[in-house]
């Protein structure tokens, strides 16, 4: 019989882990909540909110609110969930900080999948998009699997072919932008950039079953993430399949990264700084897949907020702003590299 202790500092790990948890959800509640009330449309506090969750008010909130807002801000949150976790998951099973699927080539690939739907079908419809998008990171993900695979997946050789192939995908998207008419290149160019205009609640349902199907599989494959992140012998000798376990934390950060793809483009640095963020808050060592979630959610409201009331009637898209926190997060990764090869 195994008697497993939990020592005073698991407790407070897990304490703090709870604390920011819900710390992180409290503030995207309170991002939300001003993204469906603030606006230049003059709607009444309470009739927003109720719109928002499909309660008829007989006014210009149920447009206003309803069918403009709510879609909007519901679809940026869960497009960050799904990039927060993605993130998180990529990282953990190849203990870089680096791994993200904006930085790997899995977002470039989806962003090349549905470009192609673009260029050749249309973007009316959410489905094909999202369509175009998840065969886009799959057969992205499996060309860099491939490429990688020595043995099992190597992380470092998983990193620098994803940096490739990312290059790959996205020469490949500017070369759909080149033989499509003006009209269709200018939709093109700003989706690829990130954008969460003219969201609808197509847009939300995809998101919303997307996560809802991927997040659980995520989370039951937490106690194998864990073991792995001890290193991959350990891991075997604890009963840990590590190679399958592996392969489906992979597939599920693949599929998560398409969904979100589909939704709103392939935003960057979303996947990148959000699990980082709630490390630091939570100081935890190891992956922390749910307050990762809820800051890729909050990070994502922040930035659509911002593209939405930033710079007044002009409203630019969402990238612009998630790479706005991104790039500084990526040159301090730099300097704390180069600070640990001087030291």
């Amino acid at each position: 019989m195994r008697v497993v202790s939990i020592g005073p500092l698991g407790v407070l790990t897990h304490t703090r882990v709870l604390v920011v948890g819900w710390a992180l959800l409290g503030a995207a509640v309170v991002l939300a909540v001003m993204a469906l009330t603030i606006g230049p449309a003059d709607v009444g506090f309470l009739d927003s909110l109720r719109a928002a969750i499909g309660i008829r008010t007989g006014g210009s909130a149920d447009f206003i609110v309803g069918q403009l807002r709510a879609p909007r801000t519901y679809t940026a949150a869960l497009m960050g969930a799904m990039f927060g976790l993605a993130g998180a998951l990529l990282q953990s099973i190849s203990r870089n900080p680096l791994a993200s699927p904006d930085f790997i080539g899995i977002s470039a690939g989806a962003g090349a999948g549905a470009v192609a739907v673009i260029a050749f079908v249309g973007a009316s419809s959410t489905l094909l998009l999202a369509g175009g998008a998840s065969a886009g990171a799959l057969l992205t993900a499996a060309l860099i699997t491939a490429l990688s695979w020595r043995r099992g997946i190597v992380p470092l050789r998983l990193i620098l072919t994803g940096i490739g192939i990312g290059f790959v995908a996205s020469a490949v998207s500017q070369s759909f932008l080149t033989i499509v008419n003006i009209n269709v290149a200018d939709q093109a160019l700003t989706w690829l950039v990130g954008s969460t205009n003219a969201r609808t609640w197509t847009h939300v349902t995809i998101a919303a079953v997307v996560l809802a199907v991927l997040a659980p599989v995520a989370l039951l494959q937490a106690r194998a993430l864990r073991t792995i992140e001890m290193g991959d012998d350990t891991a075997s000798a604890l009963g840990i399949n590590v190679q399958r376990s592996r392969l489906i934390i992979a597939l599920v950060a693949v599929l998560l990264t398409a969904g979100a793809v589909a939704v709103v483009g392939p935003v960057a640095f979303i996947a990148l700084v959000a699990p980082a963020l709630a490390r630091r808050l939570t100081r935890s060592a190891g992956a922390t897949l749910i307050p990762s979630a809820l800051m890729g959610a909050t990070l994502a409201l922040a930035a659509d907020f911002a593209a939405q009331h930033a710079t007044g009637t002009l409203q630019l898209p969402i990238g612009i702003y998630t790479a706005a926190i991104g790039a500084p997060y990526l040159l301090y990764l730099v300097w704390r590299a180069s600070r640990g090869e001087q030291s």
